[in-house]
C-alpha cells in the first residue's frame, strides 16, 4: 500500500496486477478510502462503456463541476443557471442519458483536464469502445487500474504503456491462509466430525486455496453452511480462484514443430517408419486443437 501511494503521490500512473480473486479491487477500494481525504478521488465501476460514462459524469459534476455546453441544458433551466452561474445535476441528468457514448466520453475528459483528479478503474477486462474511453482518461488526468495478470487482450497494449508504476500483489503464504482460517472459526460456528477432520480442512485451505483470499473465504463459507463437516465434504471443497491453469500452447507448438521436422527428416533419409510416425503425430496435433477449441 506504501509503495502504492508513493507512485500515485509522484504523478504516476498506476496499474495493479495479480490473479484472479487476488484482491486487487479490495486494493484500489482501501486505496481509494485512504487518498479520498487528500484529493479528488472517482471511481469506475464495472459495465458497459454508457453506463460507465454517465456515472462518472455525475461524479465529475458533483465533485468538480461538468463543463456543459449551454446547448445541453434545457430551455427551461438556461436563464436560471446564467443567473446562478451553476448547472444543477437533476437539469441536465436526463440529457446526458441520451447522449451517444463518444460525446459523453469527450465531455468526461474535457471536465477532467487539469483539474488534478485520480480516477480509479476497478477493471481493465475492457470491450473496444471502453478502452478507447479509457484511453482518453489517461490523456487527461491520473488513473489507477487493476488488470488480471493473465490479460492478453491486444485491445488494451495502448494503455499499458502509459502506467508507469506497477504493483503485483502476491499470494498469501500458507501460514498467513492458516491464520485467515483459523481465525474465521474461532468467529463462526462450524461443527467438524473430530479433531483430525478439522485438522484437515485447515490444510484443505493452505494448499487448494493457492494463497488467494477470494478461495479462501469460499472455502470457509462452504464450511460454514455444512451441518456437518466430515473428511468426505473436506475433499469437496474448493474454490475456482484457487485453481491454475497450465497453458499448453509452447508444449504444442514445440511438437508441432518437431513432427513437421520429423516429416521431413523422414523424407530425406527415406524412412517409411518416422514418415508414418510424424504423420500420425500431424494428426494427433490437428485432434487436439479441434477438441481445445470446441472446450473453449
Amino acid at each position: 500500500m506504501k509503495l502504492a501511494g508513493a507512485a500515485l503521490a509522484k504523478g504516476n500512473n498506476l496499474l495493479v496486477t495479480g490473479r484472479a480473486g487476488i484482491g486487487k479491487s479490495a486494493f484500489l477500494r482501501e486505496l481509494h478510502a485512504r487518498l479520498s481525504s487528500e484529493r479528488v478521488c472517482l471511481w469506475v465501476p464495472e459495465g458497459n462503456v454508457k453506463a460507465i460514462a454517465y456515472d462518472l459524469a455525475r461524479q465529475v459534476h458533483e465533485r468538480l463541476g461538468l463543463t456543459v455546453p449551454e446547448s445541453l441544458v434545457p430551455q427551461r433551466h438556461r436563464l436560471r443557471a446564467r443567473r446562478m452561474g451553476q448547472v444543477r445535476w437533476e437539469w441536465i441528468g436526463r440529457t446526458l442519458g441520451r447522449l451517444p457514448v463518444r460525446e459523453s466520453i469527450e465531455l468526461v475528459a474535457r471536465s477532467l483536464a487539469g483539474k488534478g483528479a485520480l480516477v480509479f478503474i476497478e477493471s481493465l477486462e475492457v470491450a473496444p469502445t471502453q478502452a478507447e474511453f479509457f484511453a482518453l482518461l489517461l490523456e487527461q488526468t491520473q488513473v489507477a487500474a487493476a488488470m488480471d495478470d493473465t490479460n492478453r487482450r491486444v485491445r488494451i497494449d495502448r494503455l499499458l504503456w502509459r502506467f508507469r508504476e506497477r504493483v503485483e500483489l502476491k499470494p498469501l503464504p500458507a501460514a498467513q491462509c492458516r491464520a485467515i482460517a483459523e481465525q474465521w472459526l474461532a468467529t463462526r460456528p462450524v461443527r467438524f466430525e473430530s479433531d483430525r477432520v478439522r485438522e484437515a480442512f485447515l490444510r484443505a485451505v493452505e494448499q487448494d486455496s493457492g494463497g488467494v483470499p477470494a478461495a479462501i473465504r469460499g472455502m470457509l463459507e462452504a464450511a460454514t453452511a455444512e451441518s456437518e463437516v466430515t473428511r468426505a465434504t473436506v475433499r469437496a471443497f474448493t474454490h475456482k480462484a484457487g485453481v491454475r491453469y497450465l497453458d499448453m500452447t509452447p508444449t504444442l507448438v514445440l511438437g508441432l514443430m518437431a513432427v513437421v521436422a520429423g516429416r521431413y527428416i523422414a523424407s530425406g533419409t527415406n524412412s517409411n517408419e518416422l514418415y508414418i510416425l510424424s504423420g500420425i503425430g500431424i494428426a494427433l496435433f490437428i485432434g487436439i486443437r479441434l477438441l481445445m477449441f470446441r472446450l473453449k
